[in-house]
């Protein structure tokens, strides 16, 4: 019996043979033709459920209230409707400052 260690050929790692890499490249090189190829021809269906979350009216609604109303804002100063001060502007015209005159 021989108790010294004599390195066998079977404990080295054995390397692929160059016919199998050619062949797994080849097979990977099919599958990801096949894939983009595929790509564009596969329909697309939408999805019927709706988007939920907030719409238009959630953000237009309180604006367009407070835009119509009358009211007094967090300064303290009173607002109107736009149709109102429209009214009002038609009627009376703008405010101008008058400009001072020079004395002579």
């Amino acid at each position: 019996m021989n108790y010294r260690f004599s390195p066998s050929v079977q404990d080295e790692p054995q390397l692929p043979s160059a016919g199998r890499l050619m062949a797994l490249m080849l097979t990977v090189f099919v599958i990801v033709s096949i894939a983009v190829l595929l790509a564009g021809r596969v329909p697309f269906v939408p999805s019927a459920d709706p988007i939920s979350g907030p719409s238009y009216r959630d953000y237009v609604g309180p604006d367009q209230t407070l835009l119509s109303s009358y009211g007094y804002t967090l300064e303290g100063n009173v607002h109107i409707p736009i149709d109102r001060a429209m009214e009002l502007i038609a009627e009376r015209g703008l405010p101008t400052r008058d400009a001072p005159v020079a004395n002579p």
